[in-house]
């Protein structure tokens, strides 16, 4: 039997879902609350999530990009608002499918036997998903990096360099060897634009570019990501 974990701040519309996936033989899990919810997935592991958009503290988006640090569980958005920004929104974060409120029981169980069956069928490998320090997700399959839940473009330069610094991180890497990845064959200035490229790249994902904290100077030697 396949365990569901419905994460809802909405007794009435957390009860109907319970009933309806117990009704077509699933075993549903329930919280109340994004922090909540985390705790109940790291301890019963379910097969698919269905996640509430809007509640309180921690909400459906921020308990998402949390949930995708540690699986490639699939994850059903419930949403009050029918926008096209939102379910973007929510399909580049990790989610596999959106479900606007009101719906049908029959129409939340369509949806549940589709995304278990085709996510099952060709899942993402979790390897496709880097970390890079406690607030940033790279999702190298989808070329997109997210700092706490927001997307962040990148150029491609600056893309791969984010990748190579969270692949070693922890690690000081030469100035050489960023250049190696990213191309740069000019010997006279190897240094001017490495140091280029890891000032735009902190000025997308620093809290304050002048005053790094997750991409670190090392003088003399290189530039290390803080684990």
């Amino acid at each position: 039997m396949q365990t569901i974990l419905v994460v809802d701040d909405d007794p009435a519309q957390v009860k109907m879902i319970e009933l309806t996936l117990r009704g077509a033989n699933y075993q549903p899990i329930t919280a109340t609350n994004g922090a909540d919810g985390l705790k109940t997935f790291s301890l019963h592991q379910p097969d698919l999530v269905v996640l509430d958009v809007m509640m309180p503290d921690m909400d459906g988006w921020e308990t998402c990009y949390r949930i995708r640090q540690l699986s490639t569980v699939p994850i059903i958005f419930l949403t009050g608002r029918q926008t096209i920004d939102d379910k973007v929104s929510g399909l580049k974060l990790g989610a596999d499918d959106y479900l606007v409120k009101p719906f049908l029981p029959d129409e939340l169980l369509a949806r549940v036997e589709t995304v278990l069956r085709r996510t099952y069928r060709a899942r993402q490998p979790l390897s496709s998903l880097l970390k890079a320090g406690p607030d940033v997700l790279i999702n190298q399959a989808s070329h997109e990096v997210f700092v706490r839940t927001v997307l962040r473009p990148l150029q491609p330069a600056e893309f791969t360099l984010l990748v190579l610094l969270a692949e070693h991180a922890g690690d000081v890497l030469s100035v050489n060897t960023i250049a190696d990845a990213l191309g740069i064959s000019e010997q006279a200035r190897r240094r001017e634009r490495v140091k280029w490229h890891i000032w735009k790249l902190r000025q997308s994902i620093e809290d304050d570019p002048k005053h790094p904290k997750l991409i670190v100077t090392e003088p003399g030697v290189g530039y290390r990501l803080e684990p």
